[in-house]
C-alpha cells in the first residue's frame, strides 16, 4: 500500500493478502491497487489507470467494481508505448469565452484568465470555482474535499470528470 494510506485503513480480510507471503504476485498487487483506490485521498483524485491487455483490464475492471472504487477513476485499455504520453482530453477545448458569455452559476462574466469550463454536450459555461462551490453545496454530492472528482452540468446534467475540466482550461494557455 501507499505511505499515505494508514494500515487501520486496510480492512482485516485484505491485511493477510497484501502483508503477507504472497505479495509479489500480480493478484495481490491488483487487490491493493483496488483496495488502496477505493480509500482517501485516492478515491477522490480523477485518475486513469492503463492497462496493457484486455486479459489485464478485464481482471483490474472486476476486482475495481468488487472493491468499490468510484466510476470517476477510468480504467482503460492502452497501448503501453501511449501510458508514458499525456492523457488524451475527452472532449476538446471550445477555446477562449466570447465576449458577454456568463457563468451559469454566477452570471458574472467569463474572462481567458480566469479558470472556466464548458460542457461539451449542451455548451453550459462556469467559472470552475463557481462549479466546485455549488457540487460542494449540494447535500448528496457532499465529500469535504477541496475539489470534486466529478461534478454534473447545470444544463444537461452530464457527468463532468473534473480532471477534464481542468486539462481542458490548461490546454489553452499552450
Amino acid at each position: 500500500m501507499s505511505r499515505h494510506a494508514s494500515f487501520d485503513a486496510v480492512p482485516y480480510e485484505l491485511q493477510r493478502t497484501l502483508y503477507g507471503s504472497s505479495q509479489k504476485k500480480l493478484e495481490t498487487k491488483l487487490v491493493a491497487l483496488c483496495a488502496m483506490l477505493a480509500l482517501p485521498p485516492f478515491k477522490a483524485w480523477p485518475l486513469q489507470i492503463a492497462c496493457p491487455d484486455a486479459q489485464l483490464h478485464a481482471d483490474v475492471v472486476g476486482r475495481a467494481q468488487r472493491h468499490g472504487v468510484p466510476a470517476h477513476i477510468r480504467i482503460e485499455r492502452q497501448n503501453i508505448g501511449q501510458v508514458f504520453e499525456q492523457a488524451p482530453l475527452s472532449c476538446p477545448y471550445l477555446g477562449p469565452p466570447a465576449p458577454g458569455e456568463q457563468c451559469a452559476l454566477c452570471h458574472r462574466a467569463l474572462e481567458e484568465e480566469r479558470p472556466w469550463g464548458a460542457c461539451s454536450a449542451c455548451s453550459a459555461q462556469w467559472h470552475l470555482v463557481c462549479l466546485a462551490t455549488f457540487t460542494e453545496s449540494r447535500t448528496e454530492s457532499r465529500t469535504g474535499s477541496l475539489v470534486p472528482a466529478t461534478a454534473h452540468c447545470t444544463g444537461c446534467g452530464q457527468m463532468l470528470i473534473w480532471g477534464d475540466l481542468v486539462r481542458a482550461f490548461a490546454a489553452a494557455g499552450e
